[in-house]
């Protein structure tokens, strides 16, 4: 302790309730400083900044016992020991994290701190220095940092409010997390993919001339990026013809901004010839000029050879099928004028000048030659079916079938026939000569195959399908068929399923050909005496 704190304690039993006089100024030294003006008043101030002479210690002012005294100091420096390393802290903090957002408010902080700190420890010192001038300035200056302090955080206070909390952070690295694992995830797939199906990307700088590519372009072309720095080094995997094709497709990309895709062949260095799929996009910058090209690469040797095999194998075929139709005709027509020929022949005999024995076997040969000519024209038609494809011709169906049952109502009168008509769609689209030909074959069949003991029911309808297709619909109660034995015969040429003068196993057959030639199908359900039921469906976009 200094003398006076001393001289304290040892009259600490008698000490008074005021300040010492000896300390304190007189009423007469009073009035005189209140007579200066505030600039004299403020120059004595600094003048005796540190100045002890005018108070006396806190010790020597008022009633201290010892408890509240030393109470008052300890709780002073504990405060201030407090506010000093607090800001130490901070510092190390401001210095450690360069990117904490508002730094200036926390230097502000350590200023404020550090002169509250400061206010307490001089308080702890005043009650034995009193050097209450210092204090009130160390004060003045604390509540000027506090205003300042308060000022910067009331404009800061907005942005401080859009801070995220810890929860929000955490919720954000946690989304973060689940999506870079998909996009880990979708990133192995896209690889395994690319690896898979071959497909590369790639990127073309027009500024620099320098290309860019993945890892999948290097094994398509079964070298590395680092071998492909410009257009140089990337043209001279492809023939010169190509050359011309990339460049060209690369120019009208930069000047136009126009897309391209095209396949080419290139030469790895191993010297493999390979074709590939080569297309790009231009990317257009903020001045609109194309900035990037970008595109992909995909390695399509496979598909391309088996392409190309399929275009030569269909060549092929097609002069294989013209020389077989032309074969087809030239026969026709051969032996057509061979079987007129004996047919001619044949009329020019007199038969009454023939022997009994001549004479039937000069009627087998008029018959085979007439079934010769039947066959003849039956090939005929058929080939015309196949060869030729007739446009279609919107047709009331009603009105057609009306004029077939015109030209059969003599066939259908003898036969005491009933036909009954449900069309719930009007026009059809399809040849007019083949579906007059369609219903008088089927109506025909359902005349000549009636049952033994009974007189035809024919029942037609024409209506959609639940797909939107127009389908005519034929039945009858006739004799049917065996399908379980004739399915895969019932539409064939010279097919018969019952025994009938007039059956020459036609009629389905042209049938069949006429509906698929025109890109329509035809079904059968039947079986035996109970009918059958022919569904043809009408491919009016064929």
């Amino acid at each position: 302790m200094i003398p006076e704190a001393a001289q304290l304690h040892a009259i600490s039993k008698d000490r008074i309730p005021l300040c010492r006089t000896g300390a304190a100024l007189s009423d007469t030294s009073r009035a005189g400083l209140a007579e200066q003006g505030l600039p004299e008043q403020v120059a004595d101030f600094f003048r005796g900044i540190f100045s002890t002479s005018e108070w006396p210690a806190r010790w020597y002012c008022g009633s201290w016992s010892d408890f509240h005294g030393w109470l008052y100091i300890i709780s002073d420096i504990v405060i201030w020991a407090a506010y000093f390393l607090i800001p130490i802290f901070l510092v190390r903090f401001i210095l450690n994290k360069k990117d904490i957002p508002f730094p200036k408010t926390i230097w502000l902080f350590v200023a404020f701190i550090l002169f509250c700190g400061a206010t307490h420890l001089i308080d702890a010192l005043i009650f034995w220095v009193p050097v209450y001038r210092f204090s009130a300035l160390v004060r003045f200056a604390t509540a000027i940092v506090s205003m300042a302090t308060v000022y910067y955080l009331f404009k800061i206070f907005p942005n401080v409010l859009l801070l995220r909390s810890v929860t929000d952070l955490q919720h954000e690295i946690d989304e973060r997390t689940a999506v870079e694992g998909k996009l880990a995830e979708s990133e192995f797939l896209l690889t395994a993919a690319s690896n898979v199906g071959k497909l590369g990307g790639w990127e073309y700088d027009p500024a620099t001339g320098q290309f860019r590519w993945t890892a999948t372009c290097g094994i398509i072309m079964e070298t590395n990026e680092g071998n492909i720095h410009n257009e140089t080094d990337f043209l001279q995997f492809f023939p010169e013809p190509y050359q011309l094709i990339i460049r060209a497709a690369l120019r009208e990309s930069i000047e136009f901004g126009r897309s391209w895709d095209h396949e080419l062949q290139l030469t790895t260095p191993s010297g493999t010839r390979k074709w590939v799929r080569f297309s790009a996009t231009p990317s257009l910058n903020a001045s609109g000029q194309v900035g990037k090209i970008r595109g992909i690469i995909m390695d399509i040797d496979r598909y391309k050879t088996l392409e190309l095999k399929l275009v030569k194998s269909i060549d092929q075929m097609a002069q294989k099928n013209s020389q077989l139709q032309s074969f087809t005709h030239i026969l026709s027509h051969n032996l057509r004028n061979h079987s007129s020929n004996i047919a001619l022949l044949a009329d020019f005999v007199d038969e009454s000048t023939l022997s009994k024995d001549n004479e039937e076997l000069f009627q087998k040969i008029k018959t085979v030659a007439k079934h010769l000519n039947g066959t003849l024209d039956d090939l005929s038609q058929v080939i015309k079916i196949r060869d030729n494809h007739l446009e279609g011709e919107r047709l009331d169906i009603k009105e057609v079938t009306e004029q077939v049952l015109g030209v059969l109502d003599e066939s259908l009168h003898t036969s005491q026939a009933e036909v009954g008509l449900d069309f719930k769609e009007k026009e059809i689209v399809f040849p007019r000569i083949y579906l007059e030909s369609i219903l008088m074959n089927l109506i025909s069949n359902g005349i000549k195959y009636k049952k033994d003991d009974g007189h035809p029911v024919i029942q037609l309808r024409f209506y959609r399908n639940e797909k939107g297709l127009k389908v005519l619909e034929y039945s009858d109660q006739g004799k049917g068929i065996d399908l379980s034995l004739h399915a895969n015969k019932i539409f064939g040429l010279y097919k018969t399923f019952h025994k009938h003068e007039d059956a020459h196993g036609v009629g389905l057959f042209l049938i069949k050909n006429q509906i698929e030639a025109q890109g329509g199908n035809i079904q059968v359900f039947s079986k035996v005496d109970a009918g059958i039921t022919f569904k043809i469906t009408f491919n009016e976009n064929a």
